[in-house]
């Protein structure tokens, strides 16, 4: 379905967007609570305190493995639904067509991060040109596809066999500086209230009374 700016279904696709986004950060705030929990326990255990009994470590793991996991959906999903409103249509995207413009936003990104440090106007919390490459790998895009469909997506028998460790290690920062682009116009930090979604925030589980019998 085409759409214009400003239109009926403009107007909805935003309200998506931002459900979108909110989960996406919910995802990512859990990801932190239980990937520092994840940290301290290991430090503690380097220092000297008992180790982790195995069930809680594997729980930890879990929790953390999950809330990961719902982050790059939400992400990736909000992601396709910022190109879907760009193209000013809600037709289904072709793989090489989502790969390619999440590959251009994320260089775009990483381009501006750079250049920010080296003119000098980068904040100063801002890490040092070294942790910049020049170019996001290649794969970058693809993997990140792939990594949404196999470990939350889909159900598949290569899930379990899929290292999200290795995902996290090789490519979170490209993923974080999607993430962060976003949270300026889309998070909460900017709304004074709690956005009305529609019915998103209409749901409701009470029980309605009916009529006097």
């Amino acid at each position: 379905m085409k759409f214009k700016p400003g239109d009926a279904t403009d107007s909805a696709h935003c309200t998506a967007l931002k459900h979108e986004f909110l989960r996406c950060e919910d995802a990512f705030k859990d990801f932190e609570t239980y990937g520092t929990l994840m940290i301290m326990r290991a430090q503690a255990e380097a220092e000297g305190a008992a180790p982790t009994a195995a069930e809680e470590t594997r729980l930890i793991a879990y929790k953390t493995y999950n809330a990961y996991a719902r982050f790059i959906h939400h992400l990736y999903e909000f992601m396709l639904g910022a190109v879907m409103r760009e193209k000013g249509d809600t037709a289904r995207l072709e793989a090489a067509v989502k790969d390619s413009h999440i590959a251009s936003h994320a260089q775009r990104i990483l381009t501006g991060r750079r250049q920010a440090i080296l003119s000098g106007t980068a904040p100063a919390w801002e890490n040092h040109i070294s942790a910049f490459p020049e170019k996001v790998p290649a794969e970058f895009a693809e993997q990140f596809r792939k990594m949404r469909n196999k470990i939350s997506g889909h159900v598949t028998h290569e899930r379990s066999a899929i290292s999200l460790s290795g995902f996290y290690d090789e490519f979170h920062k490209y993923v974080y500086m999607l993430y962060q682009n976003c949270r300026g116009h889309w998070s909460l930090l900017r709304d004074r209230e709690f956005p009305d979604l529609n019915e998103i925030t209409k749901f409701s589980v009470l029980v309605k009374k009916g009529g006097s019998n």
